[in-house]
């Protein structure tokens, strides 16, 4: 996801999911594959920081891909949080792998905000 409307619309229409490492905005989308941004703020800390956290979360991604060939039918955007930095890479899977179950259980259409 590269343009700023996109996240616009996600971060309007989107459902929440709020974990320990993220906080990720979905929106269901039909007739294309879904796209997925990252999103890391000043608040982590320099770019250094907010390189890493980045790094970790494109990581995760990329091992999901890797692993699932299934056509995605969303659209997400992953807000970093600064507990990224204190968690294990397999708390971070296990986080998106839950949020992505989470997603197919609530395919109902409603927006509401789910907390982990």
């Amino acid at each position: 996801m590269k343009a700023r409307k996109d996240y616009v619309r996600l971060s309007r229409t989107g459902k929440r999911f709020f974990f320990d490492g993220f906080i990720a905005q979905a929106l269901p989308i039909s007739g294309r594959v879904g796209m997925i941004g990252i999103t890391v703020t000043k608040k982590l800390g320099g770019s250094v920081f907010r390189h890493r956290a980045k790094r970790r979360l494109h990581e995760t991604i990329r091992l999901w891909n890797k692993e699932n060939s299934t056509p995605f039918g969303y659209d997400i955007v992953l807000v970093a949080k600064s507990k990224i930095f204190d968690l294990d890479f397999t708390d971070i899977r296990k986080q998106w792998d839950e949020m992505l179950g989470k997603l197919e259980k609530s395919q109902d259409g409603n927006h509401e905000t789910l907390r982990h």
